[in-house]
């Protein structure tokens, strides 16, 4: 079992300006799972998946593969990601997810 507490939660930064993440999991297969916050105007390289990945906004709003998505709202695609406000995402991926620019 693996228990990700909100309270305890570890932010990082990413190398991308105003994205930080908190990862859930990561094996070496590159599958991870995570929560990223993203600042209003963020934005997060168009990128690739050798496998599935899946996005859930939890708040604020975001642009992603030209679709605008709110809370509640998935997505299942290859993608860019743009924050509209401040955001928090849930992003799952099954392997590792090289940028495309």
């Amino acid at each position: 079992m693996l228990v990700n507490k909100s309270a305890d939660r570890e932010w990082a930064a990413t190398p991308h300006a105003g994205i930080e993440r908190a990862l859930f999991r990561n094996n070496e297969q590159g599958r991870r799972s995570s929560v990223v916050r993203l600042g209003r105007g963020a934005r997060f390289p168009r990128h690739a998946h050798h496998g599935s990945e899946e996005v859930v906004v939890l708040a604020g709003s975001v642009r992603i593969a030209g679709v605008e998505l709110a809370p509640g709202d998935y997505l299942f695609t290859e993608h860019d990601v743009l924050a509209l406000s401040d955001a928090v995402i849930f992003v799952s991926s099954q392997k590792a997810t090289p940028l495309l620019e």
